[in-house]
């Protein structure tokens, strides 16, 4: 590929002599990568395939541009062009760099926008040496891996980097691309409706606009599919489909329940160990979320099941074999995913009854909370009640809550009812 073919390919992507649809704002990542702009490290993004991080990207060369940067100092480069398949190695990103310095010769600092990188091996390098020498550059990448900054590349780039996991829609985002008006702690029917919508098809910024709900599940079906060849499937070289999919397929089915590598083995006869390698694929491409057993021994953290959860609970609705719409276990996940989006890390405690989540901040439990969809029953209401007093015994300087979405709260001196609308459309 010579240099002016890469100058006439990264022409259709740049805003050199275009103006480039950049799509709906998602302030809550524009104002925290605003912030970071001010600083040297190199700027890290990843995240599920189509959560919008390469929009996102492309958001923040729109507002550098109308800050006065000049477009020829941006350089935004796709790795997903099929122009350059084939090409993908360090060599090439250095003549594709050098290119666009001949041709356009920016003056001041460059903006350079690296886009799934992990398809080119040795980025890491090219991106250490820039940033070490000093040039006046500054570096974004993104990347649909959550191993694109662990092992090897974690220890080269070392304290040179800020990073960011770009998730499908929040709630709130959800209602902003649907332009819908509320208002905190009001509670309308028309906002149930969108939050049963959000439940039953997910955040993924592309479903949220298209309106037929046969083309979403379509769509989505194609998200999971490509998910899984493109990295899963080809990046590991696995070539026993049958078993990696029976796996996707259960798990997807018992989300927000507690799964292992045995149980697995068990159902399906695939090895402890083939099992927790594909749990670990899973994880790495963002389909799962595992959260851990709390304990304060790490032994029995280890040995005590995770629990499991999607990374969006449309995808999980397209693509698992389900046999009721289980509003309880999408609840369920739609609260950890906020929790992840807050930087909170979570795990579920089990003693007689178990608690669905358990925050922490240092080594002091903080928070114990349920999440229950119906609490007009008063044999469920009883129940979550009870695992949330256990847990109180046991962890004596927790809060405890319980989030639900239909009913009327009871009074309970330490425990907190919070409706599903005001835990996540109430500004932390």
């Amino acid at each position: 590929m010579n240099i002016s073919e890469m100058i006439e390919t990264l022409n259709k992507w740049n805003f050199w002599n275009q103006k480039v649809d950049t799509g709906f704002n998602r302030s809550f990542y524009l104002d925290k990568l605003n912030r970071y702009l001010k600083m040297p490290e190199i700027i890290a993004l990843t995240g599920v395939r189509r959560s919008g991080k390469s929009t996102i990207i492309l958001q923040v060369i729109e507002k550098l541009i109308e800050k006065k940067v000049k477009p020829e100092n941006t350089l935004y480069i796709n790795f997903e062009e099929p122009n350059f398949a084939g090409n993908l190695n360090l060599s090439f990103l250095g003549k594709i760099f050098d290119a666009y310095l001949e041709f356009y010769n920016p003056q001041g600092k460059i903006y350079l926008f690296l886009d799934e990188v992990q398809s080119v091996e040795g980025w890491e390098r090219f991106a250490a040496s820039l940033y070490d020498r000093k040039v006046n550059i500054k570096i974004f990448i993104t990347g649909s891996s959550s191993k694109l900054l662990k092992g090897e590349i974690s220890t080269l780039l070392s304290g040179r980097y800020v990073s960011e996991i770009v998730y499908p829609l929040s709630f709130r985002e959800f209602l902003d691309f649907k332009k819908v008006k509320y208002t905190p702690l009001v509670k309308t029917p028309n906002l149930y409706n969108y939050l049963r919508k959000y439940l039953e098809f997910g955040g993924f910024p592309r479903i949220v606009i298209e309106n037929d709900e046969y083309n979403k599940k379509v769509i989505l079906s194609e998200y999971f599919n490509s998910i899984l060849e493109r990295d899963i499937l080809l990046r590991h070289k696995i070539r026993n489909t049958k078993d990696i999919k029976e796996i996707i397929s259960f798990t997807f089915t018992n989300i927000s329940s507690q799964i292992s590598s045995y149980k697995i083995e068990k159902n399906f006869g695939i090895s402890n160990q083939n099992a927790r390698r594909y749990f670990d694929y899973f994880e790495e491409a963002f389909l799962l979320q595992f959260i851990p057993f709390f304990s304060y021994s790490v032994k029995k953290q280890i040995y005590n099941p995770q629990k499991v959860f999607s990374i969006d609970t449309g995808l999980r609705n397209a693509v698992s074999f389900k046999f009721s719409y289980d509003a309880g276990k999408l609840l369920e996940n739609i609260v950890l995913l906020e929790f992840s989006r807050r930087k909170q890390a979570a795990y579920y405690w089990e003693g007689k009854t178990e608690i669905d989540f358990l925050l922490r901040i240092g080594h002091q439990v903080s928070e114990l909370i349920n999440v229950c969809y119906s609490i007009t029953n008063k044999e469920a209401l009883d129940r979550e009640i009870r695992a949330l007093e256990e847990g109180l015994k046991e962890f004596k300087k927790a809060n405890a809550k319980l989030i639900y979405w239909e009913g009327k709260p009871v009074k309970h001196k330490n425990i907190e009812f919070v409706n599903i609308l005001d835990f996540l459309l109430i500004p932390i």
